[in-house]
């Protein structure tokens, strides 16, 4: 497997509740990214967020879909991404979803990660292959 690393920057992120029961609520979140490093492009992602009671926690997942270049390859592609935000720290982990590749990036496969604090820059690695 090869790794890749490089900087996500979220714009645009726009989150609303869509259940409130509390202790607990739901947001659901629709976020534009930008990719920098060894992935360039930019990004489409929808989250499903859960809060706890304090709403100082919470626990997501979502797909995101990737357009742009990996290691000279032009194309599309998703990715599960599934995480929890604690003290101010999000921790995902991605899974590129099998056969989403396009283009270039058909055959892609692999896992990444991240831990980011609470600001617009995060730094990511994904280790893949193609397939």
């Amino acid at each position: 497997m090869t790794t890749a690393i490089g900087t996500i920057k979220h714009n645009n992120w726009d989150e609303k509740t869509y259940y409130e029961a509390r202790p607990l609520k739901g947001n659901l979140a629709h976020i534009d990214a930008v990719f920098d490093g060894d992935l360039q492009g930019q990004a489409k992602t929808v989250f499903c967020l859960s809060y706890g009671e304090d709403d100082k926690s919470a626990h997501y997942a979502g797909h995101l879909l990737f357009k742009g270049t990996l290691a000279g390859r032009q194309g599309t592609f998703v990715i599960f991404e599934q995480g929890h935000w604690d003290d101010g720290v999000a921790t995902s982990d991605w899974t590129i979803v099998e056969g989403s590749g396009t283009g270039g990036l058909k055959g892609l496969a692999g896992t990444g990660r991240y831990a980011a604090e609470h600001d617009k820059s995060v730094h990511y690695s994904l280790d893949y292959n193609f397939n």
